[in-house]
Formats: C-alpha cells, sequence, structure tokens
C-alpha cells in the first residue's frame, strides 16, 4: 500500500528519532521523542499529515510493542526485516539519519515487513528459542570440557563416543598431576550438567503447553510425521512462523531462512555461493540439524494417527524417501558432509511449506 505521508522511526530503549515526509510535496519533518508510544501518536495527530499515514521501523531488541500501540490507535505500522533492507552506502549514520533512511526507503516501496505476532504466539517464541539458548551454551560448555582434556594431554579411550554415561562417570572421579586442574575439571563439568538439567526443564515445559494446547498440538501434529523432525522442532516451526500461508511457495520460505544461495552473477556468468544467511537463524539451525538424520539409514515409516489427514501422511512419506535419496546422490558425487547437510535442509524447507499449507 502506498501512503500519503511515510514515517520512520528509529528506536531505542529510551527514545524514538522520527522523521515524515510527505510523497506529494517532499516535506519533511522531524523529532526525538521518549519511548512512550502516547506521545508519537499524539505527535503525528498534531501534525495533522496527509492520510493516509504508515509508520515503518526495524525489527529488533525493542520489540513489537510500538507496532500493536500504533495499530490499536489507527495507525498504520510496518516493522522492516532488518536483514531484507538495502545496504547503506553513506558514510553518516546517527538516529536522525537512520529514520530519514527508513522513512525513504518505506516510501519507495522497498520495506520487506515481518509478520507482528499476537502477545501469546510472541510469548511461546520467546520459549522456543530459550531453549536454543539453553541448547547453544551446552554445546559450549562442552567444547571446553573437551579442549580442556586437550590441553592437558588427558586420552579418554574407554568408548569412542564422549558424554556418554560411562565418560560421565569416569570424568567425575578422574584426578589431575595438579590438585588445581583437577578443581578446573570438575567445575566446567559441573557447568554442562546443570545446562543439561536446565535444557530438561525447558522442554517439560514445551511438552507441557503442547498437552494443555489442542489446537498448538493438532498444528504440530503435521511436522512430527516428518521424518527428524521431533515435538520441539515442531514447536519450534509453530511457534517461529505462526501462517505458512504468508508464504507464496517452498521457495520463499526457505529464503525466510536464509537457506537460498548467494549470487553473484552478471552477463553471461552465473556465480552461486554460499547460503545467503539472511532470515530466521533459530530455524535455519534446527533444520540443518534435522537434515542430518538423512545421513544415517532409516526406514520411511507412514504415521498412524488418524488424526492427521492420510493426505498429509502420505506427503511426509514421500518426504522422507526423496530427501534419503537425495541425501544418498549427494553422498555419491563426494559434496562435503556439511554442505550436503545444508542441501537436504534447503530442500526439507519445501517439503515442510507444502505439508504445512496442505487442506485438511
Amino acid at each position: 500500500m502506498r501512503y500519503s505521508t511515510s514515517i520512520g522511526i528509529d528506536t531505542h530503549s529510551k527514545k524514538n528519532a522520527v522523521c515524515a515526509i510527505t510523497t506529494q510535496t517532499g516535506e519533511l519533518r522531524e523529532t526525538i521523542l521518549s519511548e512512550d508510544p502516547a506521545q508519537l501518536i499524539s505527535w503525528i495527530r498534531e501534525n495533522d499529515f496527509p492520510e493516509p499515514v504508515g509508520c515503518v521501523y526495524e525489527s529488533g531488541p525493542t520489540g513489537f510493542s510500538l507496532a500493536r500501540s500504533l495499530v490499536e490507535a489507527g495507525i498504520a505500522c510496518t516493522v522492516a526485516a532488518t536483514s531484507k533492507l538495502s545496504y547503506r552506502v553513506d558514510r553518516q549514520k546517527n538516529d536522525r539519519t537512520d529514520a530519514k533512511w527508513l522513512a525513504q526507503q518505506f516510501m519507495t516501496g522497498s520495506v520487506h515487513a515481518v509478520y507482528v505476532p499476537t502477545l501469546e504466539e510472541e510469548s511461546l517464541c520467546h520459549l522456543s528459542r530459550l531453549r536454543g539458548e539453553v541448547a547453544a551454551d551446552l554445546r559450549r560448555a562442552k567444547q571446553r570440557v573437551s579442549s580442556f582434556l586437550l590441553l592437558t594431554k588427558t586420552d579418554y579411550k574407554l568408548t569412542k563416543k564422549r558424554w556418554t554415561k560411562t565418560f560421565c562417570k569416569w570424568a567425575a572421579g578422574y584426578e589431575f598431576g595438579q590438585p588445581a586442574d583437577t578443581f578446573a575439571f570438575r567445575m566446567k563439568l559441573n557447568a554442562v550438567l546443570r545446562l543439561e538439567e536446565r535444557i530438561c526443564e525447558v522442554e517439560a515445559e514445551i511438552l507441557r503447553i503442547i498437552g494443555s494446547n489442542p489446537e498448538l498440538a493438532a498444528r504440530m501434529a503435521r511436522f512430527t510425521c516428518i521424518h527428524g523432525i521431533g515435538k520441539v522442532a515442531a514447536f519450534s516451526l509453530v511457534c517461529e512462523v505462526y501462517s505458512f500461508e504468508r508464504f507464496c511457495n517452498g521457495a520463499s520460505f526457505a529464503s525466510f531462512m536464509g537457506l537460498v544461495p548467494s549470487e553473484n552473477s552478471s552477463g553471461k556468468k552465473v556465480v552461486r555461493g554460499a547460503i545467503a544467511k539472511q532470515g530466521n537463524s533459530h530455524l535455519r539451525r534446527i533444520l540443518v540439524e534435522a537434515a542430518g538424520c538423512y545421513s544415517r539409514p532409516f526406514k520411511a515409516v507412514r504415521s498412524e494417527d488418524s488424526s492427521i489427514p492420510e493426505a498429509v501422511r502420505a506427503k511426509a512419506e514421500k518426504c522422507a524417501n526423496r530427501l534419503k535419496k537425495r541425501r544418498s546422490a549427494l553422498k555419491k558425487s563426494k559434496l562435503s558432509p556439511n554442505k550436503a547437510k545444508v542441501a537436504v535442509a534447503r530442500e526439507l524447507a519445501e517439503w515442510i511449506y507444502w505439508i504445512a499449507v496442505l487442506p485438511a
């Protein structure tokens, strides 16, 4: 939609830099306001801008409260996808110029909007991302333990893999030559154990919410039919995407997660590189982890849950067979395992989209 007045807002925790541009005359008005949405709404109404008026600000740590307040007051507001904004070439950057640049981008239709969730949807998204944050902390804590063993030239040979019950029992009773090393190692090991308890608590809360929300469970059931997608991953898909109908096809959904290749082509020269990584990094990591399941042998089994439409179950079985063959073909072509995993994740994203939009 084209607006007669475009208002760019550079949001901060304590203030908002605002710039309004009238499309017909090019008139520009700027001001610095507090973070209170009521003050911004009053400023817009006092200036009596030509209708319709549209506001825009970048998605970020300030969240969606400003957008909700403006919409409730009858003022259109768009939250811009930061990763999709045009690259800036000017060398002057401050709050005023940021607000002006946003208003100009909005006026020319160069802003990609993000979905503004409801308060309930946003709270579920916070829980989903909390699980991701704890999992990331756990990976780092385990890496510190492994690095310490390497640093002290300590070999563990009881089992091929670490972080088994045998490894944890060995680590708990191992004594180094220096008492300080033993203390440091125990502290690093205890950090891993505490984080494992935290991730169990978060997952238990996720499962409790799923059990108390039949609508959420029904939406998730479609995704749990897919090989490699468990309840936690399905919960993240539902909470992060909200509505799959806002994407026109599977390729646009893959782009939403940054799983499309970057490109630097000109004329007859076509050069495609690594994935763009412009999008939802939380979901991208989940899908890449899920794609790792297709590197191991498995038998595709159709879900027997009668509450899930037959077309969905058949599609999920077809997805498993297709991606299994795809992973095998990539292995035969001697593509590196990580690249193959990302390629499978990109195709998995498209299957997820089509399974999500299948009619009940």
